[in-house]
């Protein structure tokens, strides 16, 4: 099954990354797999490899679920990246003015990670996840996300963009980005 629509990269990408996918393609979930094996993806994201992207069959598994899937997409479509959006109850009430009902994560591969290409992908990700979602007339409630401590450079990340920390424990960090955020992201 193949449903792949792309769209150029923002300016932010390139020359780096020609494309952002938005779908479904056999030939990036075998890239997929394969780059879930690399040593930075087995040591922060071990799911990843073990259990989601384990195979073909295990993404499409995954993915029924209702996770919208970008693909950063580098020259002859190699894999520099995803991102994920799906729909998720946060495991936690965190006495907040939203309850954020979706979980977003990213990850960078082996080659494309160290050239600032997450913020932009996650913004540029974001404006077309948040047109899907109107087109539809479905709302964002929020986003919510975890993330180990140890792992600096994803909380940095994150923290740039505009997730804020709600909550953690010795090993993982509870992150939100709230409507209000969205909003201004996806406006200017």
């Amino acid at each position: 099954m193949n449903d792949l629509r792309t769209y150029p990269a923002d300016p932010a990408l390139q020359p780096l990354i020609q494309a952002i996918g938005v779908g479904v393609d056999e030939d990036l979930i075998g890239q997929l797999v394969t780059n879930s094996r690399q040593a930075p993806m087995l040591e922060f994201t071990p799911k990843d490899a073990a259990v989601r992207f384990k195979d073909t069959a295990a993404f499409h598994a995954w993915q029924a679920k209702g996770r919208t899937v970008h693909w950063l997409l580098a020259e002859h479509d190699q894999l520099a990246g995803i991102i994920w959006y799906g729909p998720a109850a946060c495991p936690q009430d965190l006495g907040l003015d939203f309850v954020p009902d979706e979980t977003f994560a990213i990850r960078i591969y082996e080659g494309f990670n160290g050239h600032g290409l997450a913020r932009p992908f996650m913004l540029q990700s974001l404006r077309l996840y948040v047109q899907q979602k109107q087109a539809a007339g479905q709302p964002i409630n929020g986003f919510w996300l975890e993330t180990d401590l140890d792992n600096p450079a994803a909380r940095a990340t994150y923290t740039k963009f505009g997730y804020q920390v709600i909550s953690h424990d010795e090993a993982r960090m509870m992150m939100v980005l709230s409507p209000s955020k969205i909003a201004e992201l996806t406006q200017s």
